[in-house]
């Protein structure tokens, strides 16, 4: 019976080792200089979220079931909060600016309509300030939103990753419009 007992204790320990997984870290991808761009002067860009958002977690939501419950992706991460990769983004993909940018998060998750479609939503506010100032110059809201490729994690990571680089474009051209 002792030696049942510590087959079982062993055969189980093996199973649970077979399936527990590190999860998989993403980020947006490899990140590109503009062109023409001479120096690596980086703008003054600050990134503030909500708690929710200040983990790794890639958040998705059930809207067809349970569209108050955030949940997380158990085998699929980011490698750092969305918002400091979302600021990387921006200072290594955005012309340099005199002017000061403060962002506010405000949603940042795969939404699922059904089982089978998915969408990625980005949502903040932004705002422009006058360089070593606390004038405010302008703000605007971005909300941008795509059906993601896949209804899964990498979906969301994908969907997440053009995203991202569709509202640096978009603040990059709000802030062009402002300049003019």
């Amino acid at each position: 019976m002792k030696q049942l007992v510590i087959g079982l204790i062993i055969l189980l320990s093996a199973a649970c080792s077979l399936t527990n997984k590190q999860p998989a870290r993403h980020d947006f991808g490899l990140y590109t200089l503009p062109t023409g761009t001479q120096s690596l002067e980086k703008s003054e860009i600050s990134i503030d979220s909500p708690a929710w958002l200040a983990n790794e977690c890639i958040q998705f939501r059930l809207l067809y079931s349970e569209p108050t419950r955030l949940r997380c992706y158990s085998l699929d991460q980011w490698i750092a909060p969305p918002s400091e990769l979302f600021k990387q983004q921006l200072q290594t993909s955005m012309n340099p600016t005199k002017q000061r940018l403060q962002i506010q998060l405000l949603n940042f998750e795969q939404q699922f309509d059904s089982p089978k479609q998915a969408r990625v939503v980005l949502a903040m506010v932004v705002n422009t300030y006058q360089p070593q100032s606390d004038r405010l110059i302008a703000t605007q809201i971005f909300k941008l939103e795509q059906t993601s490729a896949s209804p899964d994690a990498a979906g969301a990571v994908l969907g997440f990753t053009q995203l991202t680089r569709q509202a640096t474009d978009k603040i990059q051209h709000w802030l062009i419009n402002l300049a003019n």
